[in-house]
């Protein structure tokens, strides 16, 4: 999953995820778009355990921090 940021306003304008569920993931994320979500709000939400979406909330790493970053497997 990944989760695009707006830096210079902390707007999240975008997400990807491909997981099962991903649908209803996708939903509540889209909710959070049209309320106008910063990524510091998405970061204060509670992670639903034990589920695939759990994992959307804390993610850390940016593309310019690591720019070589590759996932491997699945």
């Amino acid at each position: 999953m990944k989760v695009l940021v707006n830096k210079q306003n902390d707007l999240v304008v975008g997400f990807h995820i491909l997981s099962p569920n991903a649908g209803e993931i996708t939903q509540g994320v889209g909710i959070g778009f049209k309320c106008g979500m910063t990524k510091k709000m998405l970061d204060s939400c509670v992670g639903i355990h034990p589920t695939v979406a759990e994992d959307i909330i804390g993610l850390q790493y940016t593309k310019e921090e690591n720019p070589d970053a590759s996932k491997t497997g699945c």
